[in-house]
Parts: structure tokens; C-alpha cells; sequence
């Protein structure tokens, strides 16, 4: 039998419904008649009981009454991992808290030299930028 444009075109929407993968609906909603018509582009209530639609409303009427597979969570934590994302998160801390430190030391150093007649640099992009590997200096 010889499927029309239309129909071919509501096919590949209830598959894209049956992934959950829609790109005109909302994720998990329920499939029905309407959310396929919708999917495909067209008005609610477009597909009826017609000729030409047998195949699709029965594939419609099946696909909404099986339950979609969930996706599958995470059933216990791990220690460890836990333990490491929360030394992270502390470590993150830490980093933010200097950071914003040095911000406030050199808007500091930088008034005291306007105070005292220098010149400050513009704050922009950074530019050949060489440390020493085998530097002691570096306070950490």
C-alpha cells in the first residue's frame, strides 16, 4: 500500500515521539493523536479516522499505551567520588576567595601609586607572560 507524504511525515514524528527526541513538543508528554499531528508540524486534531490513516492510528494508540523506558539513575552513591566533588568544591572555594583577594590588593597598590603621582597601567589583555619554572618566589 502506498503511504502518502503526509502520513510518511506523521510516521517520522510518532518514531521522534517514541525516542523522546520531539522538536516541536515538549519532552515526556504524552502521545496521542494530537501530539503527533503537532510534531509534524500540523493543527491539533488533523489526524482523524479517514482513509489512509489506519496504520498510523493504531501505531498512535499502541506507542501511548506502552510506558516510554526511563532513563536509568544512579542507584547508590560513591563514597569516594562524593568525597573528591566535595574536596573539589572546597578547593574551587579557595581559589575564588584568592582571586578576589588579589583583585582587592591590586585596586589597592593601584591607588596608592595614583596618590603618589605614578602612572597605573590599564587593566587589559595579557601579553608574553614567561615564569620561571625553578622559581622560589611564587607565594603558595
Amino acid at each position: 500500500m502506498k503511504v502518502s507524504k503526509t502520513v510518511q511525515e506523521y510516521f517520522t514524528a510518532l518514531d521522534r515521539l517514541k525516542q523522546n527526541v520531539p522538536l516541536h513538543v515538549p519532552k515526556n508528554g504524552p502521545i496521542n493523536k494530537d501530539t503527533v499531528a503537532l510534531e509534524a508540524g500540523r493543527k491539533r486534531g488533523s489526524i482523524r479516522n479517514r482513509p489512509g490513516f489506519e496504520t498510523l492510528i493504531s501505531e498512535i494508540d499502541a506507542a501511548g499505551e506502552k510506558p516510554r523506558p526511563a532513563k536509568q539513575k544512579r542507584i547508590r552513591q560513591n563514597p569516594k567520588q562524593t568525597s573528591e566533588i566535595e574536596q573539589l568544591k572546597r578547593d574551587l572555594d579557595v581559589a575564588q576567595s584568592r582571586y578576589m583577594s588579589l583583585l582587592y590588593l591590586n585596586s589597592e597598590m593601584a591607588k596608592n601609586i595614583r596618590r603618589l603621582g605614578g602612572e597605573v597601567p590599564k587593566f587589559g589583555p595579557v601579553v608574553d607572560i614567561t615564569v620561571d619554572p625553578d622559581s622560589t618566589d611564587i607565594p603558595y
